[in-house]
């Protein structure tokens, strides 16, 4: 089947669009409904959204509900998969840009461990067996697209403020995304409307009980204990320990203010995708930042108090940068897991590999976003007080 151009301006359109692609019609339940109207309201009245952008976009909405359609049609075909069990998964939470991405590669050197790999969000089913996680032709294409990306940054020095290989770890955001309850959705658009819904208004059940469901699907043919990873897991604990009780939370902190810039500077690629030339407004990118940023260590700090500090490993991003082995050691023995020696070599290996300068380093500060350290002061005082941050810089 030839899949034609996304052309949809309604939830039920870009549907039909997914039906048509796919040949399939059962998608399981209309949960992604309100996030995908909500796109949809921001896509039709936009002025600064390209047309290119427009395109990108509604391609990405078209190809997550034919991954609802192919999920769905897949159970229908396995029922089997929904008695897999997802027991005691790591889950790394805390604000955006705080170190989570290492500590989610330094776990997948595990081999008793699970990752949620790049790219099986991209193409949840058939899952593929443990020996062919990475050898999948699925990921070899997906390697091989961004093997082209990774050697032109490389060699024009151009800075990549993230960065996922198709056959590592990656957010359980990109699964959200397929119910329209993700962050990532956000980051391509020119308002605040989306991320004030999904963090203050949204239910986020359906969005973690989808995420149960894909991983039940990749578990069937590929066990292992899963080591997960989300920063805005922190803005909906409670949803996450409805649907995964065991879950055992790894607490990522940096200093706020680092973080919150560079979480702005983030923003800059995605939204230079989908506006129009000069279409970005820094300003309120930065005001939509740091609510997210607020959210992000008031509801965390709020859960503390409920569950107790036991529920939680922390993570400081200084102690990372400066002997990330003895904290995989920490988070081990706090876990209750073994940590072999061939997998300590394994992770001292991948962090010889993977230097924090691979690429161009990335230069901002609060300033271009009408942000200040003052202004931030009140937002992260609790937190501050709260734990033994190191501050990196006062700009």
């Amino acid at each position: 089947m030839v899949d034609q151009p996304a052309t949809a301006s309604t939830p039920d359109e870009a549907l039909k669009q997914a039906r048509d692609r796919t040949g399939l019609i059962e998608i399981g339940s209309d949960s992604w409904r309100p996030g995908l109207a909500i796109l949809f309201e921001e896509l039709n009245t936009s002025t600064v959204i390209a047309p290119h952008g427009r395109d990108y976009l509604i391609e990405s909405i078209v190809a997550a509900l034919s991954n609802r359609l192919r999920v769905t049609d897949y159970v229908q075909h396995h029922p089997e998969v929904l008695e897999e069990k997802i027991e005691r998964p790591v889950v790394i939470l805390g604000m955006p840009r705080t170190g989570t991405t290492v500590i989610s590669y330094l776990l997948d050197c595990d081999p008793a461990r699970r990752s949620l790999l790049h790219w099986e969000p991209v193409h949840p089913v058939p899952p593929a067996t443990t020996e062919t996680l990475r050898t999948d032709p699925r990921c070899l294409a997906l390697l091989e697209e961004q093997k082209q990306i990774v050697d032109y940054a490389i060699k024009a020095k151009m800075p990549l403020p993230h960065w996922e290989d198709a056959d590592g770890p990656t957010e359980d955001m990109f699964l959200h995304a397929q119910d329209f309850k993700g962050l990532s959705w956000d980051s391509f658009l020119s308002t605040s409307r989306y991320a004030e819904w999904l963090i203050d208004e949204a239910d986020m059940t359906s969005a973690y009980e989808y995420q149960n469901l894909v991983l039940q699907i990749l578990q069937s043919t590929a066990p292992g204990v899963w080591s997960l990873k989300m920063p805005s897991h922190s803005v909906h604990i409670d949803t996450l320990l409805k649907v995964f009780p065991d879950a055992r939370m790894v607490w990522a902190h940096r200093d706020p203010y680092k973080a919150t810039g560079s979480l702005c500077n983030l923003f800059k690629l995605p939204k230079g995708l989908t506006h129009i030339e000069g279409g970005m407004d820094h300003e309120a990118t930065g005001r939509n930042a740091l609510r997210q940023m607020k959210a992000h260590v008031d509801r965390p700090l709020r859960a503390r108090e409920r569950l107790g500090d036991d529920r939680f490993f922390h993570m400081y991003y200084h102690e990372m940068m400066r002997d990330p082995m003895q904290v995989m050691r920490n988070l081990y023995a706090w876990a209750g897991d073994p940590l072999t020696p061939e997998v300590e070599t394994a992770m001292k290996q991948w962090l010889a590999e993977h230097p924090q300068d691979r690429f161009a380093l990335n230069a901002y500060t609060l300033d271009q976003y009408g942000l200040s350290v003052e202004r931030l002061e009140p937002v992260f005082e609790e937190y501050l007080s709260t734990f033994d941050i190191e501050l990196e810089s006062t700009s």
